[in-house]
This record gives structure tokens, C-alpha cells and sequence, in this order.
């Protein structure tokens, strides 16, 4: 049973590693200032390719997206996010999926689309790190199939994106 959350928000300043590059981003979050619950965020980026090609140099922040509207959830809660990462599994990450829009939020619109660079084992791996935070449970979930994940048979050859996990989206400690 998921009994916490957290979202880790994307850098201003990224560099390139070997698990990818990605734009800058940042959020705007709306909250409970008097509780803290957190109701729904709004992330902005900015394309790199695009403001480099200005010649002036001007950079324009843009919505990347509305978390509630882009995933299709009312509220933010362990359970409803654990739920959201449920659908990974459950959706072919090639096509129109919950996991295609994840992966798309995680580079912060630098890979548009899982095939141009995550693979069902990569789709899988970004499940188990979303959805264990202990790496006993995390390495237990990487020795199963990636069930509906496994489903593609395309398989892209470029390093896998590993660690660049929890962008835009929930670790849920499970009990």
C-alpha cells in the first residue's frame, strides 16, 4: 500500500550525462500554504535548441504541461500516483500511453517519444525506480518481466536512460 510521495522537479541548469540530456524546466505548484497538501503543479521549460537559434538570444519559457490535465488525475495522493504509475505497466509505451507522455516530462520535451531511446527494459526500469524506493524492492521488481511493457519488440540501441527517473513523477513507499 503506498503511504508517501514525493516529486523530484526538473533542473534549471542540466548538464549532459551518460543517462541524457534534458531542457530546463521548473515548477509552478499550487498548495495548501496552511497544510502543505499539494493540489496541482504547472511545468514550464525552456528548448534549448530553439533559444540557441534565436539570434537574440532570448529565452522563452513555455507550459510544458498541467500535471492534473496531462495525466488525467483529480487529486495527488499516494494512492492515486502509484496508481498513475500502474499504468505504465498496463499501456504499450510506443504508442499514445501514460508512459509515452512520463517519458516525454522526464527529458522535459528533449526525446518526444520513448523510441528514440527507451526500449521496454528502459520502460521497465523507470517503473521499478518510480514505484520502489528500497533498492532490495527495486531490484526485485528488475528481475521480473516487464509484463505489458515487454510487449514492443522494438529495441533501440542507445545507452539506457537509468537513473533520470524521478522527474515529473511519485516515489511511493510501499508497505
Amino acid at each position: 500500500k503506498p503511504i508517501s510521495w514525493a516529486m523530484v522537479a526538473p533542473s534549471v541548469t542540466p548538464r549532459r550525462t551518460n543517462d541524457g540530456p534534458n531542457n530546463p524546466g521548473l515548477r509552478l505548484y499550487k498548495f495548501d500554504k496552511d497544510s502543505g497538501q499539494v493540489f496541482d503543479y504547472t511545468q514550464f521549460y525552456l528548448d534549448l535548441s530553439t533559444a540557441n537559434a534565436n539570434e537574440n538570444r532570448i529565452a522563452e519559457w513555455t507550459v510544458e504541461y498541467n500535471f492534473s490535465t496531462y495525466y488525467s488525475i483529480n487529486e495527488i495522493s499516494a494512492g492515486s500516483l502509484h496508481a498513475l504509475a500502474d499504468k505504465f505497466t498496463q499501456d504499450n509505451p510506443y504508442g499514445n500511453s501514460i508512459f509515452t507522455k512520463y517519458y516525454r516530462s522526464n527529458s522535459v520535451r528533449l526525446n518526444t517519444s520513448p523510441s528514440t531511446g527507451c526500449d521496454a527494459t528502459c520502460a521497465h526500469t523507470h517503473f521499478c525506480a518510480i514505484t520502489r524506493v528500497d533498492y532490495d524492492e527495486f531490484h526485485q521488481c528488475m528481475q521480473t518481466a516487464p509484463s505489458a511493457l515487454s510487449a514492443s519488440s522494438s529495441s533501440v540501441p542507445r545507452p539506457l536512460v537509468l537513473l533520470v527517473l524521478f522527474v515529473s513523477v511519485v516515489i511511493n513507499l510501499l508497505v
